[in-house]
Parts: structure tokens; sequence; C-alpha cells
């Protein structure tokens, strides 16, 4: 018995080393030098003369969406920032064009005439045309050096 009460104190001391939570040793680091180094030997080359690596303009950025009708000028270049469904009936796309609202305009007004389209309506920032029993309503907003196109048909 009198060895049986040992056995917690023999556990305990010999634990104890076990857990050993002294500071970690400090690792030395050796100091780098500071090396300048210059451009890598294709620093200067270019694809400026190279034909397949030629960035294209992006005319129209997004996708319209399939009903949007094909005879309907989208103002260049412009990108599909919105598309939907109009509460009364029908659908609506916006675009928006880096180009301001007054030459934005202009050219869409020629661009619609060149397509057959005749002005219906005109109203301040919204305008109404028609070709062929269709109508379609545009309005321009100015955003400050750009144009918000609203397409709604």
């Amino acid at each position: 018995m009198h060895l049986a009460g040992l056995a917690p104190l023999v556990a305990a001391v010999i634990l104890v080393p076990a857990c050993d939570r002294s500071a970690p040793k400090q690792q030395k680091f050796q100091e780098l030098e500071t090396v300048e180094v210059g451009g890598g030997p294709d620093a200067e080359l270019t694809t400026e003369l190279d034909e397949k690596a030629r960035q294209v303009a992006v005319e129209v950025g997004g996708v319209l969406p399939s009903d949007f009708p094909s005879d309907l000028p989208v103002f260049l270049p412009s990108s599909v920032v919105d598309f939907g469904q109009l509460p009364a009936g029908g659908s609506f796309v916006e675009v928006d064009s880096p180009v301001p609202v007054d030459e934005v305009r202009s050219s869409l007004a020629s661009q619609l005439q060149r397509s057959g389209w005749s002005v219906e309506a005109i109203g301040g920032a919204s305008n109404t045309y028609s070709k062929g029993g269709h109508r379609v309503r545009l309005t321009l907003t100015d955003l400050t050096s750009a144009t918000r196109i609203r397409y709604e048909y």
C-alpha cells in the first residue's frame, strides 16, 4: 500500500520534464545582401508589330438579349449594363457609352433614320421611333462625359 501511494508522485515526476516550457532557442539568420538587378533580356520586347497580338477594340461590351431587335442600331462604343422585362410588357436594355450625350443624340438619330426608323414622338431626353409596326423608345441620360442609353422595345 505504501508503494501504491507513490504512483501518482512518480507519474508527476516523469511527466514534468516532458512538458518543458522553456523559451524556444533563437535562430541566427545571416544578413542578406541587397543586389540591384536590371531588366530581363526580353524587357525591351513588345507585341506592337505582332498582328495576332493586336488588341481589337470592343464595340459592344456584354451580350444583348436574344429578343433585341436586329434592325435596331446600338450606339458604339457601348457596354450593356442592364436589361429585363418592362412591367407593362416589352423589354428594355441599358448601355453606357463613354461618348458625351450630345454626340450620342445626333449620331444615334442619324443611324436610326438610315436604318428605316421614323421619329414618332420627341420628348426631351426620350424619343419614340417606329418601323414596320414596331416601336422603340430611347432615353438618353447624361452621366457627365458619358451617356446611358435605354432602349425600350
